[in-house]
């Protein structure tokens, strides 16, 4: 098994970055999930209810720049602070500048403002799932890997072939049988040890096209329910991909790298 594909995702719920390589943080790989949009009140927007942001563009080279639609910005943040809101966590972030902001509200037609996380902020993980830790803005945990066996399995019982880059994972390993990962516990990249926490639960931006932000993928979430509902520690709910924590951060993955796993 080896490593297939390495993501990141600069801005939560916009459009996601193929990336060679990568290097590995506590809370993510570097640069992802570091920014965020939310409501005027500090309240976290994804696709799930703004569809949009899959239009959003967003890069790091080595500075936050975004394009939206043909128009491009170089984002610059102020040195107020606010808290917002991400689930159930609650957590001190940075404010982009006003001018940002208001060509973020008039691109998806509602007040909204660009929030960044900086060393100052503070984001637990759950202590429930692989003990104490800390993570970005992402829903749950630092990284999610994913198989193209198991997303084979699921396009077959789809009836059409379903792109990777809707479930938005971090890490895509090369794997010849399905749903594996199931029974993983941990996952050696290289010399470098991620510890599978839990399975992740899907929601509806599995049918939306990651280009546009359309709903096309209807027939992902029937056949997610067919094959994958499940429930346990976690909750209820249909699984695709499982949540890890890397052992030692600091690292780098690359494209390529060799993968062993113990479960």
């Amino acid at each position: 098994m080896h490593v297939t594909e390495l993501r990141l995702y600069p801005i939560k719920s916009c459009r996601g970055l193929s990336v060679d390589s990568a290097t590995l943080e506590a809370r993510g790989f570097a640069g992802d999930r570091r920014a965020m949009i939310v409501t005027p009140d500090g309240m976290f927007i994804t696709q799930r209810t703004h569809p949009k942001l899959a239009q959003i563009i967003a890069m790091r080279a080595p500075d936050l720049s975004l394009q939206l639609g043909a128009d491009p910005i170089t984002v610059s943040f102020s040195t107020n602070r606010m808290q917002v809101q991400v689930w159930r966590d609650t957590v001190s972030a940075l404010v982009a500048t006003d001018e940002v902001n208001d060509r973020l509200s008039a691109f998806l037609e509602t007040p909204v403002r660009l929030v960044q996380m900086d060393e100052a902020s503070v984001r637990p993980t759950d202590p429930q799932f692989g003990g104490a830790g800390e993570v970005s803005f992402a829903d749950a945990f630092p990284y999610l890997i994913t198989t193209t066996a198991s997303l084979k399995a699921l396009s077959d019982t789809a009836g059409e072939t379903i792109p990777m880059e809707r479930f938005r994972p971090n890490i895509v390993i090369e794997t010849d049988a399905p749903w594996i990962e199931d029974d993983w516990t941990e996952v050696k990249i290289g010399d470098q040890v991620f510890d599978i926490v839990k399975p992740c639960t899907r929601c509806v931006v599995t049918t939306l096209d990651q280009t546009s932000g359309k709903q096309v993928g209807q027939s992902t979430m029937r056949a997610l329910i067919q094959t994958r509902a499940r429930s346990g520690p976690w909750g209820q709910g249909v699984l695709f991909g499982v949540n890890a924590k890397v052992r030692q951060p600091g690292g780098a993955l690359s494209v390529g790298m060799q993968v062993e796993v113990s479960g």
